[in-house]
């Protein structure tokens, strides 16, 4: 599973990591995609992204914010350091501090969806 999210180089939902698969020939039942998805999440391995739409599962690695398409559930990883000064206003803003695991969620429609 940490394979194909990392080839597909996307966030992917239970459905398309159990599509992903089916066409790489490897059968797996969907219940196994989700229990595995949720195991790696839990050790940290894996993130979860709740948006409209199923939840996707994207690597945890360099730290990220995400941009999520409102009408299709697209998830985008912003790179951190790209965010700096966002960040820095919203703390002093709201006086919250994202923690190591924390991230932004930007809403939108992705460049597919337009308006």
């Amino acid at each position: 599973m940490l394979r194909l999210l990392i080839v597909s180089g996307r966030h992917l939902s239970i459905t398309e990591a159990w599509e992903e698969l089916a066409r790489s020939d490897i059968a797996v039942h969907p219940a196994t995609v989700y229990r595995t998805l949720e195991t790696l999440t839990a050790a940290g391995l894996v993130h979860v992204v709740h948006g409209p739409g199923p939840a996707r599962y994207g690597i945890t690695g360099e730290p990220h914010h995400h941009a999520v398409c409102r009408r299709c559930g697209h998830v985008e990883g912003l790179a951190s350091r790209h965010l700096t000064e966002a960040v820095g206003k919203i703390e002093e803003l709201t006086g919250l501090r994202p923690d190591s695991s924390g991230s932004l969620l930007v809403y939108g429609r992705c460049a597919d969806c337009g308006d």
